[in-house]
């Protein structure tokens, strides 16, 4: 066989076949992104649910800490809105940036649509009744 044949006989892909391979990465695109997506949105559930209890612990140390002297007749609170921004009270950056135990540089903030949605409020105040510190959470999804 010379050279002429060998460039006939040789010619690639067709266009039916081209064709056919898109539109299979089309339905297999078609089928796996949704899967993504929920996996996507459900790791950033995790890290945001993992972020509300960074501050409730560390709220939580700072009450039980003998060395550290909170305002009775303050509320220590981190907010959220509703597009995700976190923000950590003056009073309780103050005592953060004092013991180091939370970078209160850094901007937080929560990446999932279901804790955007919600304002989510960490406080710890104190309970006269029972003499006690007390961190509550509220508006945190049930995810």
């Amino acid at each position: 066989m010379n050279k002429k044949q060998k460039s006939l006989t040789n010619k690639g892909f067709s266009l039916v076949e081209l064709i056919i391979v898109i539109a299979i990465m089309a339905v297999l695109v078609g089928v796996l992104a949704p899967q993504y997506i929920k996996y996507v949105e459900k790791s950033r559930v995790s890290a945001d649910a993992q972020q509300v209890e960074e501050f409730t612990g560390a709220m939580t140390v700072l009450a039980s800490d003998v060395d550290v002297t909170l305002d009775s007749t303050k509320t220590y609170t981190v907010t959220s809105d509703t597009t995700g921004k976190i923000t950590i009270s003056n009073d309780l950056k103050t005592i953060f940036d004092s013991l180091g135990s939370v970078d209160t540089a850094k901007n937080y903030s929560y990446k999932s649509t279901s804790y955007k949605a919600q304002a989510i409020t960490i406080s710890l105040a104190y309970d006269g009744t029972a003499k006690v510190w007390k961190v509550t959470v509220t508006g945190q999804p049930n995810a």
